[in-house]
């Protein structure tokens, strides 16, 4: 995959119904590990998705929504915020809150290319967190993660309530 193919778009909100969509085909990918089902309207619910056009969400949480393009074509998104489980130096910490490339455009080093163009993006913290359940995005997070930072990363178990499962943390260095 030529990395010139690949776009990374900030999301207008006017593009919120194209995350709206393609979330739909993530939480089903998701579905495998979370059990989720879908809603009696046969769809499946994000219940975050306009908080990432708000001041709020914007200002306050940190909320950017990125979409994936490769050859002009939709190829996934990543949802970014200021979320931390554990903030105690009192500055933002970026995190990762979704990241969904498509079954057709994965192993073709997409997600490396827009994971490395998202931290490259914000200086400073950053938390990924992963579902303890999806091993596959375990070992893509911390091969990426490792790649990234020349190996200066922690990775935490965490168990506490709002988050049961591995975390990434390092910190992008201002350039």
């Amino acid at each position: 995959m030529n990395n010139d193919q690949i776009e990374i778009i900030l999301g207008r909100e006017n593009d919120k119904p194209i995350f709206r969509n393609l979330m739909q085909l993530y939480k089903y990918d998701t579905s495998d590990y979370t059990l989720e089902d879908p809603s009696s309207f046969g769809l499946y619910e994000y219940r975050y998705l306009d908080h990432y056009w708000t001041p709020h969400g914007i200002h306050e949480e940190g909320r950017k929504a990125y979409l994936i393009k490769l050859q002009g074509q939709l190829a996934g998104f990543v949802l970014v915020n200021n979320h931390s489980l554990k903030n105690s130096i009192n500055q933002p910490v970026m995190s990762i809150a979704e990241f969904f490339v498509m079954r057709k455009w994965r192993r073709y080093g997409v997600g490396r290319f827009v994971a490395y163009h998202i931290f490259d993006t914000f200086d400073g913290e950053w938390e990924v967190k992963q579902e303890k359940e999806n091993r596959t995005a375990q070992i893509f997070w911390e091969s990426i993660i490792n790649e990234y930072t020349n190996g200066k990363y922690i990775r935490l178990e965490s168990h506490e309530p709002e988050w049961d499962g591995p975390v990434i943390r390092f910190r992008k260095e201002i350039e």
